[in-house]
């Protein structure tokens, strides 16, 4: 596995000795690639107590007091502790706490790729990035999460999409999707094609239910990874900002901005 170096906008790329201070950076014992993580070495257990890993908490449970949205360093991430893990919050957004896991908002990142970059995550967390499905299942698998979609259409008008319920499964299985509770004035784009429960598919990684590979194939051209059937109505991995990205009330939009985000049901507003 490739070992990387710290980016100003990225995360903390480097695993070489445990605890050792190189030009003042602390190291990991995680081997991150891009925006995901790999844990490597077992000595540094889990916890057995509260979830500490989202931008609402940090390190034994202590408060980031952050005021508005950016990057941010977790000490603890995904119950992990020892681990300097950069991640971007969402302070404002629904009563804030939100981890942002994806966002695409002017097309400088390419979303169309293979499976091991959906797996460990790519692109600036101040600019377009998919934080990575190794990621989101290291958090989705301890407690309850939940899910928060904010979109902008072409004309300017905003809106957003939540679900209660949010998880993503082990890699052992290709991160099946667990998506329910929708809440929202528009259609649920995640039920009308039965996503909830699907694997992940990419353009080398087919996992879909259709005769083809929807992340080759699907409407419009080339798309990104996603959790597709055969195919969907919603692709907020497809190529930017083109006219088959959503489809909520009987219309399909493309999506000039779009931001995922993701955090504990238990989080206090």
């Amino acid at each position: 596995m490739e070992v990387l170096t710290l980016t100003e906008t990225g995360l903390l790329l480097t695993s070489v000795d445990k605890f050792t201070m190189i030009n003042t950076i602390t190291i990991s014992i995680l081997v991150v690639s891009a925006i995901g993580i790999v844990l490597v070495d077992g000595e540094c257990q889990t916890n057995s107590g509260p979830i500490e890993s989202c931008c609402c908490l940090g390190y034994n449970n202590t408060h980031f007091n952050a005021k508005s949205p950016g990057v941010y360093t977790i000490g603890n991430f995904g119950g992990v502790k020892c681990s300097n893990t950069r991640v971007y919050c969402d302070t404002t957004s629904g009563g804030g706490g939100w981890l942002v896991v994806q966002r695409r908002k002017d097309g400088s990142v390419d979303f169309n790729r293979d499976w091991i970059d959906y797996e460990d995550g790519f692109g600036s967390l101040t600019g377009e990035f998919w934080f990575g499905l190794r990621g989101m299942h290291t958090l989705t698998n301890q407690g309850q999460w939940e899910l928060r979609i904010d979109y902008t259409f072409t004309n300017g008008t905003k809106g957003y999409l939540s679900y209660s319920n949010f998880r993503v499964g082990p890699a052992t299985e290709q991160y099946p999707l667990t998506i329910s509770g929708f809440d929202g004035v528009t259609t649920d784009p995640f039920s009308t094609y039965a996503i909830n429960g699907m694997k992940y598919t990419t353009r080398d990684r087919d996992h879909d239910n259709w005769g083809n590979n929807c992340a080759v194939h699907d409407a419009g051209g080339n798309s990104g990874g996603w959790w597709y059937r055969a195919c969907s109505d919603i692709f907020l991995n497809h190529q930017y900002n083109k006219g088959y990205t959503i489809y909520l009330n009987g219309q399909w939009h493309p999506l000039p901005f779009i931001e995922i985000k993701i955090r504990p049901k238990n989080y206090i507003i």
